[in-house]
């Protein structure tokens, strides 16, 4: 699969709970986009978020939990 930083932003993003219109201000992008890239990854779903993240990034970093 092709990532980019962009890619890994928004899934980290998306994977800490920010909201889809936050993560597209902050990237400079789409909120469709953010919300493409984002179900691309397992969006909603924050733990197959975090799963996928890993993934991308090829080390074990472990977000902080957020409720």
């Amino acid at each position: 699969m092709f990532t980019t930083p962009e890619h890994r932003t928004i899934v980290a993003m998306l994977a800490e709970g920010r909201p889809v219109w936050y993560v597209a201000a902050v990237t400079k992008s789409d909120r469709h986009y953010a919300y493409a890239v984002g179900t691309q990854y397992g969006y909603p779903n924050r733990t197959t978020l975090k799963q996928s993240l890993q993934q991308l990034t090829g080390s074990g970093i472990r977000l902080p939990a957020t409720a």
